[in-house]
């Protein structure tokens, strides 16, 4: 049985390791992963580190790191870029971008590069292999694109279009300490295009997932799955910029709004809520909630004004204006002659994810205010998105006026504050994401700090 990965980024490539920590529950004795990724110069790279059994992105999961060399070591997974793999494919697993893109002026989705990764499969594939698409997609796409695109390349090729399942189940990944676990102990929707589909998904998944304490959960078609994922995503960013908006007035009026949520939380109905923070990145928060609408005009020619999906992006997206606007009030709005360390470039603690980062927002708008920023993070040695080298360490601390904790990693919550001398007088610590712990807090106070932090009065 060989089970090909399309797709090694943060999704694929934790996904290889778990189909491959399941191999047993398969019972095949010819069992094979085959994970394949473009022959871009990160793509080799990433099939590099894969083969030699090295996870591709820098990650604290320990136990993803362990199961990938055990894996590695059993010969049952291996990484290429070439796509004839998929000839003797009985299973791909679909985890490509679909991306949005800007064109004459418009925000579309790039459903043409998502569609020719179908093609790119559907060439090769014979009949009876199973596709499951984990990529979050608008809905419509496995109805309307994936497998009409499959059956007309089949009818080509003089393959029975019948033969042919395709599934929607999206993942549910959450890079960090529990990277690896996220994918097998988590709940999965899935559904498929016909009942056949269905069935075949539910079973390969089943061998995956802890489906003892995760069951299943069926959806009635791919439209219902593919809408799920966006509108999971687009609840979780309505709750941030919900909160972005109580931040402020509760800053205003001395009051912590931590506190205010814990208290909150205690009723069960509204334990969910969100903290305030620095701001939202990554790849899903910053997009999902707007291709719902994009979709609706692109697959089914309908015009719908998703207003509160479409104003959370916008709220979320300027967020890190509200640790600039501290800074600026706390110097006068002088800043050409401030120094300023960013600590955390990565959109998540823990993880070496710099896409959509809010702190690229925040380098980008304090260079234009005449601001000069050094950048530290435990995680990241180049910051690909602003193209400059990472400090790997916290160095002279004296050097800046003010130091930014922007991302919660373990390694901030370690530093001990005894031990910082600092003789500027304007010297300022924002804590823009509830980085920084109790005793940290207690420690900066007792040495008269300047102390800012996002959220509390």
């Amino acid at each position: 049985m060989i089970i090909c990965i399309q797709g090694l980024g943060y999704v694929g490539s934790v996904m290889s390791v778990a189909v491959g920590l399941a191999k047993n529950n398969f019972k095949e004795k010819n069992f094979k992963i085959v994970g394949v990724e473009k022959p871009t110069k990160r793509g080799k790279q990433i099939i590099d580190d894969i083969n030699k059994g090295i996870f591709p992105f820098r990650s604290n999961d320990f136990e993803l790191k362990k199961s990938l060399k055990k894996i590695n070591k059993a010969g049952y997974l291996e990484a290429t870029s070439s796509t004839s793999v998929y000839k003797k494919a009985n299973v791909i697993l679909v985890n490509v971008n679909c991306d949005l893109i800007r064109i004459k002026g418009k925000t579309e989705i790039d459903l043409k590069k998502f569609k020719r990764c179908i093609i790119e499969f559907a060439e090769k594939i014979e009949e009876n292999t199973l596709i499951i698409v984990e990529s979050t997609v608008p809905p419509g796409t496995c109805d309307k694109i994936v497998y009409p695109t499959i059956k007309k390349i089949f009818k080509k090729r003089r393959l029975n279009p019948s033969n042919i399942y395709v599934a929607h189940s999206y993942e549910r990944v959450t890079p960090g300490k529990n990277y690896l676990n996220s994918v097998v102990n988590n709940y999965r929707v899935y559904s498929g295009i016909n009942k056949k589909s269905e069935i075949k998904c539910k079973n390969f998944l089943k061998k995956i997932v802890n489906v003892k304490n995760y069951p299943l959960y069926k959806l009635k078609n791919t439209n219902s799955s593919e809408l799920s994922k966006l509108m999971e995503n687009s609840y979780r960013a309505v709750n941030i910029a919900f909160i972005e908006e109580w931040s402020r007035w509760a800053e205003k009026i001395n009051v912590d709004l931590f506190d205010v949520i814990n208290a909150i939380k205690k009723r069960p109905t509204h334990n969910n809520l969100k903290n305030p923070g620095f701001g939202v990145g990554g790849y899903c928060l910053t997009k999902d909630p707007l291709i719902a609408m994009i979709g609706a005009k692109q697959i089914f020619n309908i015009k719908q004004d998703f207003q509160f999906s479409k104003l959370s992006v916008k709220t979320n997206n300027i967020m890190p204006l509200s640790t600039i606007n501290k800074i600026k009030k706390f110097y006068n709005n002088k800043l050409n002659k401030i120094k300023v360390l960013l600590l955390g470039v990565t959109y998540k603690e823990d993880i070496d994810d710099t896409r959509y980062s809010p702190s690229e927002f925040f380098f980008k708008k304090m260079s234009h205010l005449g601001a000069k920023i050094e950048v530290q993070d435990p995680l990241v040695k180049y910051w690909n998105e602003m193209k400059i080298n990472i400090h790997g360490k916290i160095k002279n601390i004296n050097k800046f006026n003010v130091v930014v904790f922007a991302v919660k990693h373990k390694e901030y919550q370690k530093i001990n504050f005894n031990i910082w001398k600092v003789k500027k007088k304007d010297f300022l610590v924002i804590d823009a994401n509830n980085v920084l712990t109790k005793k940290q807090l207690k420690i900066l106070k007792k040495k008269k700090f300047n102390i800012v932090s996002i959220g509390r009065g």
